[in-house]
């Protein structure tokens, strides 16, 4: 039975998506990590400086894409140990700052999944990303990015798209009429590409 492992954005837990998860049904196992970091509201995979965070969204919507976030290796090693103890296959889908996990983890040698979702994220550290991009090839990979998000920007979640494109991913691009959210368009291409990765192992 494949795993899909869904991991929440941040200040968010992981009760958060379990109900949207556990809708998309289709004969596969889910788990729904908490981040290791606790908030005033919620939990986060790496430690947030809130004033640094205020002053960049202060400027509108970001792209990440400079940013080394300290705390990330620590982040992925926590997600290794999910994975290997989920066993495989299994499929990694990421909300927000999930999506960035979950694309760190697979650019670093993380175990590789059958599909990888990236729902309304952006890159990180994308100097370090850019020469592991090849880790991609042929993986199906789901992004999808409203076009009123006001987190991150819908700029970010296309240069996202073009990353994982570069890397040679077979991409399904789902921009919407949204914000940063995840609606009943997502969740049907989400449905789409787990039960496709079923259907089809590697």
């Amino acid at each position: 039975m494949t795993t899909v492992i869904v991991l929440h954005g941040r200040e968010m837990c992981a009760a958060d998506l379990a109900p949207f998860g556990a809708s998309l049904g289709g004969g596969m196992r889910y788990v729904f990590p908490d981040g290791p970091i606790e908030l005033d509201r919620g939990r986060s995979w790496w430690p947030i400086d809130p004033e640094k965070r205020a002053k960049a969204r202060a400027m509108g919507p970001m792209d990440l894409h400079d940013v080394f976030q300290p705390g990330r290796e620590e982040a992925r090693a926590a997600l290794d140990a999910i994975v290997r103890e989920a066993g495989t296959p299994y499929a990694l889908v990421g909300f927000s700052q999930g999506g960035m996990l979950a694309m760190d983890y697979v650019l670093h040698d993380g175990v590789r999944p059958v599909a990888l979702a990236l729902l309304s994220s952006t890159r990180i550290a994308f100097t370090d990303w850019q020469p592991r991009l090849s880790r991609l090839h042929d993986l199906p990979v789901l992004v999808s990015h409203g076009r009123d998000d006001q987190e991150l920007s819908f700029a970010a979640g296309e240069n996202l798209r073009d990353a994982a494109i570069a890397g040679g991913a077979r991409v399904t691009w789902l921009p919407f009429d949204g914000g940063h959210e995840i609606p009943l368009v997502v969740w049907r291409a989400l449905r789409r590409l787990l039960t496709s990765a079923v259907a089809s192992p590697p």
